[in-house]
């Protein structure tokens, strides 16, 4: 008797000016939580200097073999504008057997085997969720996919367990992109289960998977090497992010969109690549990170982005919001900044304004702001101050930045600074003598005012 349940595993998921005389207002939308975005002409919210190291334009990593990459549209993609990440079932089979009981594939000693390797196999946030014998699962499965094979003896457990396993396996491991189809048989005797053997699919053949991991892991070390010797962990986190929204295209219909092939091959992609190359960049730069799932609060769509952990705490980070690509996709006819910095390092209030968290009861609480963007900069303002204002735009001006973007504390702060820059036209004091217009974006939700210079 067979019993088999659909289930695909994821293979690859103008300006507002403002005159001396008079402030023109223009019809805004949305930044990122859809805040007004006030620009025409811009290409950077922030006013960093950007790195733009387009690696993949003339790098190229050696191979073990002649390979040609060839990326397949997800299954998971459609032409609806909806970002998918998820939405895991395995396919169950259970196969009645006659005669004797098949010889037992010493699952426990191998097992035993495994449990050793716990602390080669990296950081791994969900499996420390799970209970033990679905530890044991997650362990054989890892081993399976590690080595590219199936038909691997597992231990057995109830069809919940095994979908959670295999849906934190996925979250721990972005680099097992290749594993796009999951099942199992279960060998029954009696009504008993004697035999669990697990099903795996791969998208190509072993050597040509081992060359695509030879690719990214060389990749990755380029794009590590940009991080200077000595650089603490937000240096690494700021860096990275950076480089991923850099090299990085919003598409929704991205080829091998929920694998972060589609971010280090593609340079195109959606929240669950965003998301899994940040995930596998940091853990290579030795900073525990993961995914987490949920939805925006704005379009009401599954969303991804990651659970970082520094010295200090843990926080989160969302580069797909950080990305002007993502902030323009369903508008048109209208320019925003490059680069958005507000949800660099933030903190569980932060997030909880725009994002709803899946499984926040087993997240940690975020709520250090040491590490975050804003206060690492200098650019958090706890009340409206002149002269620290006025000494951001000079800093700007020296470094030859276009932009200039701080945080405000809280909306009390916000409205007055916004008051007095905007709506009382203090912003020329801080603009160089010639200046008579100004473009600039505000986001009240965030409360981040960003001017261009």
């Amino acid at each position: 008797m067979t019993e088999t349940r659909g289930w695909n595993y994821p293979n690859s998921e103008q300006p507002k000016g403002v005159s001396v005389k008079r402030a023109l207002v223009i019809l805004a939308f949305s930044v990122l939580i859809f805040g007004l975005i006030i620009s025409y002409d811009i290409t950077q919210c922030d006013g960093q200097v950007i790195m733009r190291h387009f690696i993949h334009s003339d790098y190229e990593p050696v191979l073990d073999e002649a390979y040609e990459y060839e990326p397949v549209v997800s299954e998971n993609t459609t032409d609806k504008g909806q970002d998918h990440f998820g939405d895991s079932k395995i396919e169950v089979k259970e196969t009645e057997i006659t005669g004797d009981i098949p010889e037992e594939p010493e699952v426990e000693e191998v097992i035993e085997d495994y449990t050793e390797e716990d602390a080669s196999r990296g950081y791994e946030y969900y499996f420390d969720l799970l209970s033990d014998q679905e530890k044991n699962v997650y362990r054989a499965m890892y081993h399976a996919f590690e080595n590219i094979e199936s038909g691997n003896a597992i231990p057995t457990v109830d069809e919940e367990a095994m979908n959670r396993v295999a849906n934190y396996i996925r979250m721990d491991h972005p680099e097992f992109f290749y594993a796009t189809d999951l099942g199992y048989t279960h060998y029954t005797m009696g009504g008993q289960i004697v035999k669990t053997v697990l099903a795996v699919t791969y998208s190509d053949s072993k050597a040509a998977i081992r060359n695509q991991l030879a690719y990214i892991d060389d990749l990755s070390d380029q794009i590590l090497s940009l991080i200077p010797a000595g650089a603490d962990d937000y240096t690494k986190a700021k860096i990275i992010y950076e480089w991923i929204i850099e090299n990085t295209d919003y598409r929704l219909d991205a080829p091998d969109n929920q694998s972060m092939t589609s971010v280090f091959y593609n340079h195109e992609s959606v929240c669950a690549g965003y998301s899994r190359a940040y995930q596998y960049l940091l853990n290579k730069a030795g900073i525990d990170t993961t995914i987490v799932e949920g939805n925006s609060l704005v379009s009401g769509e599954n969303h991804a982005w990651n659970l970082v952990h520094l010295t200090d705490g843990y926080y989160y980070v969302d580069c797909t919001w950080g990305d002007a690509s993502y902030m323009k996709n369903g508008f048109s006819g209208e320019q925003v900044a490059g680069m958005n910095y507000d949800y660099l390092l933030v903190t569980t209030e932060e997030i909880k304004r725009t994002h709803s968290i899946a499984l926040e009861n087993n997240l940690p609480l975020c709520s250090s702001t040491e590490n975050n963007y804003y206060v690492r900069e200098g650019l958090l303002f706890m009340d409206y101050d002149y002269d620290a204002i006025k000494s951001v735009f000079e800093r700007a001006y020296s470094e030859g930045r276009q932009t200039v973007s701080f945080k405000c504390a809280n909306l009390e702060v916000y409205d007055r600074i916004r008051r007095e820059l905007i709506s009382n036209n203090g912003i020329f004091d801080m603009l160089g003598e010639d200046a008579s217009t100004i473009s600039y974006v505000e986001d009240e939700e965030q409360r981040t005012l960003c001017f261009w210079l």
